[in-house]
């Protein structure tokens, strides 16, 4: 059997992101299969605060600097890869600095499996409605949107250049191209067509093996992520829930997650009713109770979140912004999708939601039924198959 080493700038505290839980899932999966898988990271637990419980089943190794080009980082690396004999390099940083630095393996045959965990050209996607100008940002944070936004096209021929030159290294360092969805590779022949020699679809697996039926459901809406304005558009729900809880006043939004737009966010919600911000914690009772899942992200790649609320029959409803939305998301069937980024329709469909509990709960059996699709055993044979080929 293969070894394989799981590369990733952050240790994977199950807690902590979807990237970490589906890592620690895949890995302990493959090591149930015979491989043995180890882990590496940047910086040790200790210095990153966290809350979550490490699982150290999976060998655990640490670059010696935070700076990962590091010349000792690489030595280190190179020498990992020689004394464990590792014949495969899981990178889980594909569209970053990791990719570049996980390339450097010296004289080993190892083989490269760069994962993207985002669409593949996320921020080039919706640039103008990353740039532009939102209100409550503060007047600083407004100039800079101002100057950007008239700086548009500028910024945009730059973005796309500079995927270009990530995905030609990819190419040319022949490592093998792991997208979340078969969406992607459109995407990726898009950017090169000589890409698609080098890349697969896999998706990401469910998080939880012991959901065997629907709970009882509350009148609990759920937002479960990084409450990081940019990319997850957290105002956006906010302000919808503003327009709606004082017709819906047995109904709950509950916002599950830290992050650097907490306060922000917080000062937001002031003065609304029925909004709960919960902190970082472990979802799994919320999903339990939750009856419809929210998300207003810009961007995403294959949002874990969503397939864990759908597992629990969470009904969920999103902005139809990132081609693997489709994967989970079938309209009116496993959930709701609305066009990019209409609050109006969004209010729409989420408050039919609330007011038809016999739609809603059509919906819910739909999706509960349609993510048993990402079982991890169906997953993990995906990946064995890539492995091994």
């Amino acid at each position: 059997m293969k070894r394989l080493l799981f590369y990733y700038p952050t240790p994977f505290d199950t807690l902590r992101g979807g990237i970490e839980r589906v890592t620690n899932k895949l890995a302990k999966e493959l090591n149930k299969y015979g491989y043995d898988v180890f882990y590496l990271h940047l910086k040790n637990e200790t210095t990153l605060g966290l809350k979550g419980k490490l699982d150290y089943s999976v060998q655990t190794f640490f670059l010696p600097e935070s700076q990962l080009e590091h010349p000792d980082n690489i030595k280190y690396y190179q020498s990992l890869l020689q004394e464990k004999k590792i014949d495969v390099v899981i990178n889980q940083q594909g569209l970053y600095e990791g990719t570049y630095f996980v390339s450097k393996v010296g004289y080993s045959n190892v083989k490269i499996i760069s994962v993207l965990h985002s669409d593949p050209i996320c921020g080039y996607r919706y640039l103008w409605h990353d740039l532009k100008t939102l209100r409550e940002i503060g007047y600083v944070e407004w100039i800079k949107r101002i100057l950007r936004c008239c700086l548009y096209f500028k910024i945009k021929k730059e973005r796309w250049r500079d995927i270009q030159v990530h995905y030609n290294f990819l190419l040319y360092s022949k490592q093998v191209i792991c997208v979340l969805s078969e969406s992607y590779l459109t995407t990726l022949q898009e950017i090169n067509p000589f890409l698609l020699n080098r890349a697969v679809s896999i998706s990401n697996p469910n998080t939880y093996d012991d959901v065997i039926s629907i709970p009882r459901k509350e009148k609990i809406i759920l937002f479960v992520g990084r409450l990081d304005n940019r990319s997850k558009k957290l105002r956006t729900l906010i302000t919808i829930w503003k327009e709606i809880y004082k017709e819906y006043k047995d109904w709950k939004l509950i916002i599950i997650g830290d992050g650097e737009d907490k306060k922000n966010l917080i000062n937001l919600a002031n003065g609304i009713k029925n909004i709960e911000f919960t902190g970082f914690l472990e979802p799994y009772e919320y999903y339990q109770r939750a009856s419809i899942f929210c998300m207003t992200s810009i961007f995403e790649g294959f949002p874990m979140c969503l397939t864990e609320a759908m597992q629990f029959g969470c009904v969920p409803i999103a902005f139809d912004s990132f081609p693997a939305i489709h994967d989970i998301i079938i309209p009116q069937q496993t959930g709701e999708l609305v066009c990019p980024f209409s609050k109006r329709e969004y209010i729409q469909k989420i408050t039919y939601l609330m007011q038809n509990d016999s739609y809603r709960n059509e919906l819910s059996k739909k999706a509960f039924n349609h993510v048993k699709k990402y079982d991890i055993k169906k997953i993990v044979e995906c990946w064995i198959n890539l492995i091994e080929r």
